[in-house]
């Protein structure tokens, strides 16, 4: 998600953890996160607190390389059934890469790495209701030198275009998140067993006709990505017409 220059917030720091560097800490699941993620994900795929220590390089926990693995849909829409949601290299005409992550059949996250080391999703694609939402500055995906229980705020402007004509501006909006990381948690699923870092990510504003809110979550496993998550399956729903299309996803194969 992104748009234009209308808004340059810098991503301000709030509830720093008092750990030195690298230290790790065992930090349990907070209540109301634990009954999210067991009503989207369901009971027994997020086990016990790990000990967890401050990201230090993003790669580990996202590989960047082409994969296509398999999702189990656990709740939502599609609740049931299995999806490919595949990490895809795309190269730019400078030679920059990109990538680009499925989140959805229809539903696309453009991530790219800053300098500074971090992933940041500054688009999503909705195919199946042909715009693309952009937001500046990026959403956070994952955030270099973040430690366990630390959490960042930002602020964003978004604008939803039509695919087929970028002059296209159907809505814009302001919305205000917080990127959190929780903690390191023991994760069962289809796919196997993990020591996962979960992070959350809150935002609350107003796009186009529709006051939303929205908390999402990603469970990143080392040498694997992503291993469970709970997000949006709508972009449309969400950002314009505030329809909750929230769904939980769990590795089914690799």
């Amino acid at each position: 998600m992104r748009l234009g220059n209308l808004i340059i917030a810098s991503i301000a720091l709030t509830g720093i953890s008092g750990l030195a560097y690298g230290q790790s800490e065992t930090l349990p699941l907070p209540p109301l996160d634990q009954q999210n993620i067991t009503n989207y994900l369901g009971s027994g795929v997020v086990g016990q607190p790990m000990p967890a220590e401050t990201i230090q390089d993003v790669t580990i926990y996202f590989p960047l390389k082409n994969r296509n693995p398999t999702y189990q849909v656990t709740s939502g829409p599609n609740s049931g059934k299995t999806e490919q949601l595949g990490v895809v290299e795309n190269r730019r005409p400078s030679g920059h890469a990109s990538w680009r992550f499925q989140l959805s059949p229809t539903l696309a996250g453009f991530i790219k790495q800053t300098p500074e080391g971090n992933l940041v999703m500054p688009s999503v694609s909705d195919l199946g209701e042909g715009v693309v939402v952009i937001a500046t500055p990026a959403n956070p995906f994952l955030i270099k030198s973040m430690r366990p229980g630390q959490s960042r705020s930002y602020s964003q402007r978004v604008s939803v275009i039509a695919l087929e004509d970028p002059a296209d501006q159907k809505y814009s909006g302001n919305l205000r998140g917080t990127y959190t990381y929780l903690g390191n948690y023991q994760v069962k699923v289809p796919a196997g067993s993990y020591n996962a870092a979960l992070f959350r990510l809150r935002c609350d504003g107003k796009v186009g006709p529709a006051h939303t809110q929205d908390t999402a979550y990603y469970f990143f496993a080392p040498g694997t990505g992503v291993v469970a998550m709970i997000s949006q399956e709508d972009a449309t729903a969400f950002w314009i017409i505030h329809i909750d299309t929230s769904s939980g996803k769990v590795l089914a194969s690799q």
